[in-house]
């Protein structure tokens, strides 16, 4: 027997909110792609701060917000109190586990910098060494790209030995297009040298913190949205149940 007033009305909001549920699931995997293509090249040089992770949790969790939404969708049309219940629990979970991870991220927020910091000092002294070709590649797309060079500044090189000298700097630190593979020579033992002198560690800190901020934003919409499509699914559940018992 089909839910009648009230009843009828909570239907199609908990059918819509499913509808807009699973457009979110697409906009997570989305974003989960983008944070992959954005951050992933610097991957080799932030060990301890899986990056890679955080992308594939987020299009796992893409994929999962996908899968419950198709529930809640079936369970409402067929006026399912077995599939509503199962939505309900779905997204109960789904939301606890965004809480959890909110308050490990905030809690851990401030570590980021010294995680980066040591990370990259270390990938220092392996630049351009054997079978380190990925760490050597991602340093340089990360200075061509954040226009910066060593961790606090260029002269952050000097642990290294470059082609045989200890005063110069990968040719990604260049400025402008002079990206020849010695204009990096013996630049730490002129005053004024034509490479980017700004180190890349705060470049890193900033687009993490963009990244953060954004993704705890999306995460806060998209948990009130859990809350009020939990509700619902619980309101159409009674609803259906009531309805079961006095038919």
């Amino acid at each position: 027997m089909a839910v009648e007033g009230c009843g009828k009305c909570i239907k199609y909001l908990v059918f819509i909110f499913n509808l807009l549920f699973f457009f979110s699931g697409i906009g997570i995997l989305a974003g989960g792609a983008y944070l992959a293509s954005q951050q992933g090249g610097y991957g080799t040089l932030l060990p301890s701060i899986p990056v890679a992770s955080a992308a594939n949790l987020l299009i796992a969790t893409g994929v999962i917000v996908l899968i419950v939404s198709f529930f809640g969708c079936l369970g409402a049309y067929k006026e399912n109190p077995c599939l509503l219940m199962t939505f309900f629990l779905f997204l109960l979970l789904i939301f606890i586990l965004e809480l959890a991870a909110g308050i490990v991220g905030f809690i851990y927020r401030s570590d980021i910098e010294d995680y980066v910091t040591k990370d990259l000092m270390a990938g220092l002294s392996n630049y351009n060494r054997t079978n380190e070709g990925g760490l050597t590649d991602a340093w340089d797309l990360l200075q061509k790209q954040e226009m910066c060079c060593g961790v606090s500044n260029y002269t952050d090189w000097n642990v290294t030995m470059l082609y045989g000298n200890m005063n110069s700097v990968p040719a990604s630190c260049c400025k402008g297009d002079d990206m020849s593979a010695d204009c990096g020579d013996g630049v730490l033992s002129i005053p004024n040298p034509s490479v980017y002198t700004t180190g890349c560690k705060q470049a890193l800190k900033d687009d993490f913190d963009k990244y953060l901020f954004q993704i705890g934003a999306l995460g806060i919409a998209i948990g009130l949205f859990q809350i009020l499509g939990m509700v619902f699914a619980m309101v159409l559940y009674t609803q259906i149940r009531n309805q079961g018992e006095f038919a």
